[in-house]
């Protein structure tokens, strides 16, 4: 079934034009689906559950670009026309993905080019967010950050009702590579946030309490 989005028809067109393509794949809690060691074969399309696409810097840390929600595509450096893919693809909860092979999916758009439209439209789309992430981390402070992935991640998110907003549970050290920063100063933050009433954490998740001020604080 075709994920419902906000582009309208062309992208439900593209999902279910991929998915009669695809082949469905199973992946368990914390597996990878793709590395950048992989021919980037394939182009996947993701049914459940949530994949971490990540970067390691050269003195080795975790730089997550994006977290994928159900009804995103991931994969992309097959859209590129990369030899292999230029990121970590990490299961963060056990996955369903469809995976359609790089030749059916230049075939497809051999065939059906407002296809191929789409999919540069959800490459640029890819690109703007992982640019948008690596200026983050380059040129803001901790907060900025974190308040930014913290919107980011609860606009994907049934509506807690205004003016909250939910965010899908995550650990210190998840976030912390979210944004490039230490667990530590990850958790020192939050509490800040918590005790300014602009958060509550439980065990479900985050709710964001005041999401105008973390807007406001993801921009300074």
């Amino acid at each position: 079934m075709a994920p419902e989005t906000s582009d309208g028809g062309m992208q439900g067109a593209l999902w279910s034009a991929l998915e009669s393509l695809g082949t469905a794949q199973s992946f368990r809690r914390y597996s990878y689906i793709h590395t950048p060691t992989q021919p980037a074969y394939a182009l996947y399309m993701l049914v459940s559950g949530q994949v971490s696409l990540q970067m390691l810097s050269l003195g080795g840390r975790v730089l997550t670009l994006r977290v994928i929600e159900p009804g995103q595509i991931f994969g992309h450096s097959v859209l590129d026309g990369d030899v292999t893919y230029d990121t970590y693809a990490e299961a963060l909860s056990p996955v369903r993905a469809v995976s359609v092979p790089r030749a059916a999916l230049f075939d497809l758009i051999q065939r059906q080019p407002t296809m191929g439209l789409a999919l540069i439209d959800q490459l640029g789309q890819h690109r703007l967010a992982v640019s948008r992430r690596i200026d983050e981390v380059a040129f803001k402070s901790v907060p900025a950050r974190l308040a930014s992935v913290l919107l980011e991640m609860s606009e994907t998110q049934p509506s807690a009702g205004p003016p909250q907003q939910r965010v899908p549970r995550r650990t210190h050290q998840q976030l912390a590579e979210m944004i490039n920063a230490y667990r530590e100063t990850v958790t020192k933050v939050i509490n800040q946030f918590r005790d300014a009433r602009l958060l509550d954490v439980d065990r479900s998740g985050i709710t964001l309490l005041n999401p105008s001020r973390l807007r406001e604080l993801s921009q300074s």
